[in-house]
């Protein structure tokens, strides 16, 4: 049975990755993890449900980071869509630009299982992806509940799956490794025509 979780090793080089990473941690650039509180769409911090520190990033911006990405994920989309052609046949979709750099430190993580696309704040989600920007051997990879699936967390590797409630996922914590990622989403483009 199809999972649609695709892997695409190597999507970044190490150099790339290094670069990212860097960015990341200049000064003052991280800031608290945050997430949408339930029923109300509001970004706010929940470290119980997610510990991180993040860097909100748009795509419409020139910077190094967005050079890296936006062609690394115009590929590796256009791999999945070649392997799931059902994609094409949905209405409009597109990249979102705005995504997060997010860094975890020993002990951090996602711990809450949750998906992409879960409440009407969200429900323009089509699909996720995720860049892993470090190799974690401490655990740090991502587990998709319902399909008894842990991916580790790999430098230069990128996943992309659907955002609804069939992938469920949550953060595998590393006690004593930092973990880097790069993540967004793919949004119905009505969603942008609305909220121009």
């Amino acid at each position: 049975m199809k999972n649609f979780i695709e892997g695409y090793v190597n999507a970044l080089t190490s150099e790339e990755c290094a670069k990212i990473i860097s960015y990341m941690n200049e000064d003052g650039r991280l800031g608290p993890g945050r997430v949408k509180e339930p029923n109300t769409g509001k970004d706010i911090v929940m470290k119980e449900y997610k510990d991180s520190s993040d860097v909100r990033m748009d795509m419409r911006e020139e910077n190094e980071v967005n050079k890296i990405i936006l062609p690394s994920i115009k590929k590796c989309i256009s791999l999945y869509t070649k392997k799931h052609p059902q994609m094409n046949n949905i209405d409009y979709w597109e990249l979102d630009y705005i995504y997060n750099l997010q860094k975890y430190n020993p002990g951090q993580c996602f711990a809450s299982s949750h998906c992409e696309n879960a409440s009407i704040v969200t429900s323009h989600r089509v699909l996720a992806w995720m860049y892993y920007l470090n190799t974690v051997k401490d655990g740090g990879g991502t587990q998709f509940d319902n399909y008894e699936i842990a991916v580790e967390a790999v430098e230069g590797r990128c996943l992309i799956w659907p955002a609804y409630w069939t992938h469920f996922h949550h953060g595998i914590v590393s006690k004593t490794e930092t973990k880097y990622i790069a993540t967004g989403w793919f949004l119905y483009s009505s969603f942008f025509v609305d909220n121009e």
